[in-house]
């Protein structure tokens, strides 16, 4: 397993220390989506809204929320080690699927227990609440799938665990049912990254990307991941175009994953093992239904008969409603990156779902 160093933000709330739930101390790990320069920051404008935020009255107890670089900043220098003990830099950056994602949030989450275990004995996390955006639903759903797992491997053998369990999924502007169901061309994936990672066609597109001091970002951003252009404020794109840069520009290699299909190879497995268990699943949307129609070169085309078969088909939150993990929906304000777009109502939302 490859082994990175990891930067990350935290914030910790008491959220009402009068109720029945006071002593319980919930872990939210925030994971941010996948793009061209996008890091822990994307969550910063909810960092600043809990912090500040008057409707924390319910009776969920103290929060310890989480948002960690995931293959950008710090977490862009994956080592691994070599026969002689030391740790090596992976060279060339390796691609990285699923449960490579869904690894690195469970080592952390355990590292985090630990550190925080060893401050203060009263802030130990007795579950996790684990929260993403959009095509990065799958590394969530496989967490979860892996703590059901070790839980159950836990009640029959001696094995331990690593961190606490996994009670809550939540999962906003999730894709269409079809991408949680549907599996990708794994030897496609492997071509189309090689293409970008190691050809003149990555390095052209990361530079057209970063020009002008981020221009297409800009633009690109406008168009398909807000619903109010307005909403991306003065931050957004210099945000973006200075992680991009930081490590020699080694988050591009995350980037390219993300394009290449990494994250399309389906989570069939992983709700199948949810299916009934104590884990909930619910979903946070945009008011602005329009959807993000960019697509990556290399994914799969699909066919107008396709996307209007798709736009008949069940639901995400029907299917997870019959799984029996409840699929509860709220709605707030935007479009595609709803804790940036809204983060207030964002904010309210992850608390009204945690006290529910």
């Amino acid at each position: 397993m490859y082994q990175f160093s990891y930067q990350y933000n935290e914030l910790i709330l008491d959220t009402n220390t009068a109720s029945l739930n006071s002593n319980i101390t919930t872990g939210v790990m925030l994971i941010h989506p996948i793009g061209v320069g996008i890091g822990k920051w994307y969550y910063d404008r909810l960092m600043s809204s809990l912090s500040n935020s008057n409707h924390l009255n319910q009776t969920v107890g103290r929060i310890m929320f989480v948002a960690p670089d995931l293959g950008s900043g710090s977490a862009t220098a994956p080592t691994h080690d070599t026969i002689d003990g030391t740790k090596q830099l992976r060279s060339p950056f390796p691609l990285l699927n699923i449960t490579d994602w869904s690894n690195q949030i469970t080592t952390l989450m355990a590292e985090y227990e630990s550190k925080s275990n060893a401050k203060e004995e009263s802030s130990s996390i007795q579950n996790w609440v684990i929260v993403t955006n959009g095509g990065c639903s799958p590394i969530a759903l496989q967490v979860a799938q892996s703590s059901v797992m070790a839980m159950e491997n836990y009640s029959n053998t001696t094995t331990s665990i690593r961190h606490a369990p996994v009670t809550h999924v939540i999962l906003s502007s999730p894709p269409r049912l079809p991408f949680f169901l549907q599996s990708t061309d794994l030897n496609k994936v492997h071509k189309s990254y090689r293409t970008l990672s190691r050809t003149i066609v990555g390095k052209l597109f990361w530079w057209y990307a970063l020009r002008k001091n981020g221009r297409f970002l800009q633009k690109f951003s406008e168009r398909n991941l807000v619903g109010d252009a307005n909403s991306l404020g003065e931050e957004w794109t210099p945000n973006c175009l200075a992680t991009a840069k930081q490590n020699d520009g080694r988050s591009r290699y995350s980037t390219f994953a993300f394009l290449a299909g990494a994250l399309q190879d389906g989570c069939v497995k992983s709700l199948t093992a949810l299916r009934g268990s104590n884990v909930k699943i619910d979903f946070i949307r945009g008011r602005d239904v329009r959807r993000n129609r960019a697509k990556s070169w290399f994914w799969s085309r699909q066919n107008k008969t396709r996307l209007q078969e798709e736009d008949t088909h069940e639901t995400i939150q029907e299917y997870i409603d019959r799984n029996g993990n409840r699929g509860r929906e709220v709605f707030v304000d935007g479009r595609i990156s709803l804790a940036w777009e809204d983060a207030d109502g964002y904010a309210k939302s992850i608390i009204e779902l945690m006290s529910n």
